[in-house]
């Protein structure tokens, strides 16, 4: 079975503020685009990458291949607009031989090699998996406004984060749901009846959104 990571370095949810993208952000002394790529690079498991970032950000992406030797990256693709826009623009790409697809936020540096891995064999077993681990805290849901309508067992509730992956039909149906998303594929498979399996991965799996979270990042170098 082929598999075919897409990395998504453009979006709203891939800004730190208005324009300014994450992932060409210095991180150590990559940016931090290059910290996923490497991992994924270097994941036997993983065919090939394609790469979504936006038209602007093109020659940027270029020049990371280049200076980190990321030779997986089959396709560089200019994003715009909304994520799912991107994934069918990226989709568009897979080569037919692809049975399973693996998407990832490029705002995610810390992807662990060994959570890529079990998530591929999931994917691949159940049809699709989720990279995430156990919340940690107490959790109230509300439906409407700030009024508590049930308490949440924490035991049960999962933070989920990427990669995430699918089988290939999985996949393609999910881009068909029209569902607008921000950052969890998993989510468009919520009303079907497709089991999702979780793989546990780490709170160092973080997402970079803010400065304060740039930060963080900074500080874990090294410790990981």
């Amino acid at each position: 079975m082929s598999v075919w990571a897409i990395v998504l370095a453009c979006g709203k949810e891939q800004e730190i503020t208005s324009g300014v993208d994450v992932a060409f952000l210095a991180l150590g002394d990559r940016p931090v685009l290059a910290h996923s790529l490497l991992t994924l690079q270097e994941n036997d498991l993983v065919d090939g990458i394609i790469l979504v970032v936006k038209k602007q950000r093109v020659d940027n992406a270029l020049q990371v291949i280049r200076s980190y030797g990321i030779k997986k990256i089959k396709s560089l693709v200019a994003g715009s607009g909304t994520r799912l826009s991107n994934l069918k623009k990226a989709a568009g790409q897979l080569p037919e031989d692809a049975t399973a697809v693996l998407v990832h936020s490029a705002s995610r540096p810390f992807i662990q090699d060994a959570v890529v891995s079990e998530t591929v064999k999931a994917g691949k077993r159940y049809g699709a998996a989720v990279a995430a681990f156990r919340s940690p805290d107490a959790v109230k849901f509300a439906e409407k406004g700030q009024k508590v309508t049930k308490s949440m067992d924490r035991n049960s509730v999962w933070v989920t984060q990427s990669p995430q992956v699918f089988k290939r039909d999985v996949f393609s149906k999910m881009l068909k749901s029209g569902v607008k998303l921000v950052d969890d594929e998993s989510a468009l498979l919520d009303k079907s009846r497709q089991e999702i399996h979780l793989v546990v991965s780490s709170r160092t799996n973080l997402k970079i959104r803010t400065v304060a979270d740039l930060e963080a990042a900074g500080a874990l170098l090294g410790k990981i």
